[in-house]
């Protein structure tokens, strides 16, 4: 008895290295992470604080260290790039704005190690009396081509640490705009 015991943990040990090491060579499928807020402040003030590039990390606290690359500080074309850390995981971002609306929509696409796209959304609300923004903040995140399923795997079991750190840049923006209106 002990020894069937013994070769069925050898047997599944083996499976599930068999399989971990087979999806290196499985495509990798995105991970997509949705947030929202409604902030205290008008769209504008908000606009104005998720295009400055430099103080990104005032409010996106796992990133440090921007950059904006080239002279272009406005529209479809600015490039920036930023050190991201999430769960001890560090990896340099570099990221293109694709979409321009101002007060509205901001869009970019990941082009470092983790590529992929994110958007945020801004639509103007009415809180109390004032004016006030809800933020909508949707990433969809590929990982490296190189880790297939692995990296993918990797990236879906961090999915609830990233959705929690992104709800808390959330927080944080809200807070600053608050504070800026």
């Amino acid at each position: 008895m002990l020894i069937f015991r013994l070769v069925r943990f050898v047997f599944r040990r083996r499976l599930l290295i068999l399989a971990l090491a087979g999806l290196r060579y499985v495509k990798a499928w995105p991970v997509s992470i949705e947030s929202s807020i409604t902030a205290d402040a008008p769209p504008s003030v908000v606009w104005r604080l998720i295009t400055d590039w430099e103080r990104q990390g005032d409010w996106m606290l796992e990133a440090s260290d921007f950059t904006v690359i080239g002279d272009q500080r406005e529209g479809i074309g600015v490039e920036a790039e930023a050190t991201v850390t999430i769960a001890g995981i560090s990896t340099r971002d570099r990221v293109k704005v694709v979409g321009w609306e101002p007060d509205k929509r901001l869009a970019i696409r990941h082009l470092g190690w983790v590529s992929g796209t994110g958007e945020i959304f801004l639509t103007p609300v009415r809180s109390g009396d004032a004016d006030g923004t809800f933020i909508f903040w949707r990433e969809e995140l590929e990982p490296p081509e190189s880790l297939g399923g692995l990296g993918a795997l990797g990236m879906t079991l961090l999915k609830p640490i990233m959705a929690k750190v992104f709800q808390r840049d959330l927080d944080v923006l809200a807070e600053l705009a608050r504070k800026s209106a």
